[in-house]
């Protein structure tokens, strides 16, 4: 071992507080997490979040997210949304681009059907085995915020599937 004097600030001043031009909240990059991108409401209560691999017996703080969607069609959020970029992995944020949207029953992709026509949105059931799947994902995400991260979602009655972008475009 060595001992280490850390360096003197003789001569120097520290600025406290944030520098100029720092973005915060909603405007921060993206990846940095913020409470500020998405409707919520939080309380104070027992709900068993996950703590080094076992449910918290003590309070927890927990986040209700505002569905913002909740009554819409899932045709009409999928001529919306498909083609755009979202941001996904709340509250730490990727971006991506929309391919798809899905729901229970159906899954929405634009597609050309006829040659220099502007593609359009077309819904394809799932197929058996895939109604199963749709399911398993969607109760899996709702399962994976609200215990892993004290996040209720509500109901996942639809489903964006996102491509990762990379890069800034």
């Amino acid at each position: 071992m060595e001992p280490f004097d850390l360096p003197t600030l003789n001569g120097l001043h520290l600025a406290q507080g944030l520098c100029d031009g720092v973005f915060l909240g909603a405007e921060a990059l993206a990846g940095f997490p913020s409470l500020k991108t998405l409707p919520h409401t939080a309380q104070l209560g027992f709900h068993g979040v996950n703590v080094h691999g076992s449910e918290s017996r003590n309070k927890s703080m927990v986040v209700h997210i505002q569905n913002i969607h909740e009554d819409r069609k899932t045709e009409d959020i999928a001529n919306e949304f498909l083609d755009r970029r979202v941001f996904t992995g709340w509250p730490y944020l990727q971006e991506g681009l929309v391919v798809s949207v899905s729901d229970s029953l159906f899954k929405y992709e634009k597609m050309s059907v006829v040659p220099n026509v502007p593609p359009k949105v077309v819904s394809n059931p799932h197929a058996p085995q895939g109604l199963g799947h749709w399911k398993m994902k969607s109760e899996r995400i709702e399962q994976a915020y609200s215990k892993k991260w004290g996040v209720i979602t509500g109901d996942v009655e639809v489903l964006l599937h996102v491509r990762p972008l990379k890069g800034l475009l």
